[in-house]
C-alpha cells in the first residue's frame, strides 16, 4: 500500500481513539503502517502537522454548515456537528483543543457564519465574538461528551455532603442531570443571549 497523508492521518485517528491522544506519536504511526519513521517526514514533518490533519479530517467528518444558513441554525449545526465527532471520535477530539483550525476547508463554515451574523445586523467584531463563543461552548460539550463516549463519567458524590448544609444541592435527582438536556440548554442560552445583543 502506497505510503500517503491520509493514510497517515487515518492511522493516527486510529490510535488517538483506541489509546488516546498521548498514543499518537510519529513513530508509533510509522510503526503501525510497517515504514520507517523518515518515511513520513514528507507528508507530515512534525507532530503539529499530524495534529493539524487529524482537525482538518474531524472537521471535514462534522459536515459543518457551509451553505447559506440562519445565524442562529448555523449555531446549532456547528455546535452538533463539533459534538458528534466528540462522540464517534472521543480520543481523536483532543487534538481540536490543542491546534487553532487551518486551512480553507476548516475555514469554510466560519465564513458562512461571518455572512449569516451580518446578515442579522450583528457587526464584524460581534459576529467574531458570536462564533468564537459557540466554539468554546462546542468545545466544552465535546470535552464532556467524549468522556462519556469513553465511559468517563465525573460525577460529583452528592451523598458525601451533608444534607443540613446542601439542602438543594442534595435534591438533586441523577436523572434530572441529564446530559442531553444540559448541552441543549446551554446551546439555546447561547443563542438567546445572542439575540438579546440584536435587540
Amino acid at each position: 500500500m502506497a505510503l500517503t497523508r491520509d493514510a497517515i492521518l487515518r492511522t493516527a485517528v486510529r490510535l488517538a481513539d483506541q489509546d488516546g491522544p498521548d498514543a499518537v506519536t510519529l513513530r508509533k504511526i510509522a510503526g503501525e503502517l510497517g515504514v520507517h519513521v523518515t518515511s513520513l517526514y514528507n507528508h507530515v514533518p512534525t507532530r503539529d502537522a499530524v495534529t493539524d490533519g487529524i482537525v482538518e479530517m474531524l472537521l471535514d467528518e462534522a459536515k459543518l454548515p457551509t451553505g447559506q444558513v440562519a445565524w442562529d441554525d448555523w449555531v446549532r449545526q456547528y455546535v452538533d456537528g463539533v459534538t458528534g465527532i466528540a462522540a464517534t471520535h472521543p480520543g481523536a477530539f483532543h487534538a481540536l483543543q490543542q491546534r487553532p483550525v487551518q486551512g480553507a476547508r476548516a475555514a469554510a463554515s466560519f465564513e458562512v457564519a461571518m455572512a449569516a451574523f451580518a446578515d442579522a445586523g450583528f457587526s464584524t467584531n460581534d459576529g467574531f465574538a458570536a462564533i468564537k463563543s459557540a466554539s468554546y461552548l462546542a468545545l466544552m460539550i465535546g470535552m464532556e461528551r467524549s468522556m462519556v463516549a469513553r465511559g468517563e463519567i465525573l460525577e460529583t458524590h452528592l451523598d458525601d455532603l451533608p444534607e443540613e448544609s446542601f439542602p438543594l444541592v442534595r435534591a438533586i435527582e441523577k436523572d434530572v442531570a441529564d446530559y442531553e438536556y444540559v448541552w441543549t440548554f446551554g446551546v439555546e442560552t447561547l443563542i438567546a443571549g445572542l439575540r438579546a445583543q440584536l435587540g
